[in-house]
């Protein structure tokens, strides 16, 4: 599963790791619970719960906006209670898929420490 997070922001690792949280949620809602008649999406999803690996990637803001006006990914932005504006984007969880499968411009992104 990679998770891009929005590098142009300033954000508490805490603050972010729940951000993290939702964009994985939102992963499984949307493409594993909501549509259960799609046995592909399970046999995907029971794939990924053997390793449960995730990568966490640092990404510019305006490919974030991009990939959600996209619409095939899931877009978390925060609702404003705490450090961050209301509406701000702060990651897109890309999916879950082999490095192989990715375009080469996630591949060239930073590790997120």
């Amino acid at each position: 599963m990679y998770i891009l997070v929005n590098e142009d922001i300033k954000i508490s690792k805490g603050k972010l790791a729940g951000q993290v949280g939702h964009a994985v949620m939102s992963y499984i809602y949307h493409k594993a619970i909501k549509p259960l008649q799609n046995d592909k999406q399970i046999e995907t999803l029971d794939a990924y719960m053997v390793e449960q690996k995730k990568i966490i990637l640092k990404c510019p803001q305006w490919r974030l906006e991009d990939l959600e006006r996209e619409g095939a990914y899931s877009a978390i932005r925060d609702k404003g209670y705490t450090q961050l504006e209301p509406n701000t984007l702060t990651c897109v969880n890309y999916g879950i898929m082999t490095p192989s499968a990715l375009p080469e411009w996630i591949k060239e992104l930073k590790l997120y420490n």
